[in-house]
């Protein structure tokens, strides 16, 4: 017969009960990547005018066109219908020239094309942007900054103690006098 309680000493279930947890840490872990993780999403392969996005709203769309003007990670892309703004993102630093003719898939939002992939004359695919629909969103000029939407020149709670009344004036110090030493 086999003795039960050598099979079962306090280190071999702490062992066993440690192994158990990190195989469902492990798998946990897993499942959280795997549900925070964006879905892929594609672009239409077909390329849309320029002129129609401000009228189709806002989703994944393709362009081809001319690139007009570069300003660093953004440039400018011209069709016979129109031109938009792309940002391409900040692995777009130096990714295209003015020139040059170039297919854009991404997300068209707030005015301007989001780029995920640029395709060159030659079918050279290059991943700029963010591969996601939805990414951190980089306020504007016009947009509301900082905790609760307030920030300089907007309106907005204003900051503690900025309808006390202003510190009464500091008298005038006047510098000691000096006694010669003897």
């Amino acid at each position: 017969m086999v003795d039960v309680k050598n099979l079962m000493s306090r280190p071999a279930m702490l062992g066993i009960g440690g192994a158990v947890l990190l195989a469902v840490g492990a798998v946990g872990g897993a499942g959280a990547v795997g549900l925070t993780r964006p879905g892929i999403e594609m672009a239409p392969i077909r390329p849309v005018a320029i002129a129609s996005l401000a009228r189709g709203g806002d989703g994944l769309v393709t362009v081809r066109g001319k690139v007009a003007e570069v300003y660093g990670d953004r440039f400018t892309i011209t069709d016979g219908s129109g031109k938009t703004m792309v940002d391409a993102g900040r692995d777009g630093d130096n990714a295209v020239a003015a020139g040059q003719d170039l297919l854009v898939q991404g997300r068209y939002d707030d005015g301007q094309l989001h780029a995920s992939f640029l395709v060159d004359g030659n079918g050279r695919v290059r991943a700029v942007g963010p591969f996601f629909a939805h990414g951190p969103h980089r306020g504007g000029p016009g947009e509301r900054h900082g905790p609760g939407g307030a920030g300089p020149g907007h309106d907005g709670p204003p900051p503690p103690g900025c309808d006390a009344p202003p510190p009464p004036p500091q008298a005038p110090v006047s510098p000691a006098p000096i006694t010669p030493k003897q």
